[in-house]
């Protein structure tokens, strides 16, 4: 199975309960067909569902890690280029009270 959608800040993720213990993912956070349901297999023993979990659970890690990391480098730009616009007008204001004396 190959899907594809788009998330929204709508979006959620569910689960339910051991035993059923599925996982509920909802891109625009309504019941509108594009959702995906992830359950176990009947009879799967708990240490392969916490095993399967524990992968689903890194690579949803990893996932976020990557945007926080590129969130913290576009904020780091944009503070940097701040500063500096910052510093430029500085200098040209001092050089400006300079050209008065």
């Amino acid at each position: 199975m190959r899907a594809y959608d788009f998330w929204t800040e709508a979006g959620t993720a569910t689960s339910g309960p051991y035993p059923i213990a599925s996982l509920e993912l909802q891109p625009d956070g309504e019941h509108r067909g594009n959702e995906l349901q992830v359950m176990f297999r009947s009879g799967m023993p708990i240490e392969q569902q916490l095993a399967v979990a524990d992968r689903v659970l890194a690579g949803v890690q990893r996932w976020r890690d990557n945007l926080a990391e590129v969130a913290d480098r576009q904020r780091t730009a944009a503070d940097e280029l701040a500063e500096a616009r910052a510093e430029i007008a500085r200098l040209k204001a001092e050089r400006e009270d300079g050209d008065d004396e």
